[in-house]
C-alpha cells in the first residue's frame, strides 16, 4: 500500500492511499491535473507528467518551470511512502530548515509516542530559536502533559507539525484505498453530513 502525502505551499496538507503502485502515480497524475487546473488554469499534459513524475519527491513548482517555462508562487509537493494497514498512523513535521516535509510513520496505536515525538521535535526547534531567550521558550513550549496535542503550528517561526491517522474504524483507509479522493475531500464530505 502506497500513501502518497501532498503539501500546498507549506500549510495545507491533503493523503491519497493506493493499493499499488501503478494505482498510486494514477491518483497522483489526477490530483497534480486537477490542482494545476483548478488553481493556475493550467492543462498539464498526463503523459508528460508521468514521464517526469517522481514519486518519492515531486516539485509542482519545479516541474512547470522546467517543463513549461510557467513560474508559480506556491508549491505542490508530492512524497509516497510504502506502509501497511497497520502502520497508517504519520506525524508531519517542518521548520525553517526545512524545505520538505518529514514524514514519520507508526503503527496504528501508537497515538501517544506520535504525540511525545511531536513534542519533541517542536520543543528542540523552539530551543534553537529561543535559546538567548528562555522565558519565550518556557511560553511557548508543549509539556510531556499527556494532553491530546496532534498538531501545532507555529506560524512566525514556520513550525507546522500534525498527526494524521488514516485509521478511522478502517473506514478511512478502505476509502482512500477504493476511491480517488482524498483524505481532505472525505472528511469534508463527512462534515457536510454533520452540519446537515
Amino acid at each position: 500500500m502506497y500513501v502518497i502525502d501532498i503539501t500546498r505551499d507549506k500549510n495545507i496538507t491533503d493523503m491519497l492511499c493506493g493499493n499499488n503502485s501503478m494505482d498510486a502515480k494514477k491518483k497522483t497524475i489526477d490530483y497534480i491535473v486537477d490542482y494545476a487546473t483548478a488553481n493556475y488554469d493550467i492543462n498539464i499534459d498526463k503523459n508528460i507528467l508521468d514521464q517526469n513524475l517522481n514519486m518519492d519527491l515531486f516539485s509542482l513548482k519545479k516541474f512547470l518551470y522546467d517543463t513549461y517555462s510557467i513560474p508559480i508562487d506556491d508549491d505542490l509537493i508530492v512524497q509516497s511512502i510504502i506502509t501497511d494497514k497497520d502502520h497508517c498512523l504519520f506525524l508531519k513535521y517542518m521548520d525553517n530548515k526545512t524545505d520538505i516535509p518529514i514524514i514519520y510513520n507508526f503503527e496504528k496505536n501508537d497515538v501517544k509516542v506520535a504525540q511525545n515525538y511531536m513534542t519533541y521535535l517542536v520543543n528542540d526547534a523552539l530551543i534553537e530559536k529561543y535559546q538567548d531567550n528562555l522565558l519565550e521558550y518556557d511560553r511557548l513550549k508543549l509539556g510531556y502533559d499527556g494532553k491530546n496535542v496532534t498538531s501545532t503550528i507555529y506560524p512566525k517561526l514556520n513550525i507546522k507539525s500534525e498527526i494524521i491517522s488514516l485509521y478511522n474504524g478502517g473506514l478511512f483507509l478502505e476509502e482512500l484505498l477504493n476511491n480517488s479522493c482524498s483524505l481532505n475531500q472525505i472528511k469534508n464530505k463527512e462534515n457536510m453530513y454533520i452540519n446537515i
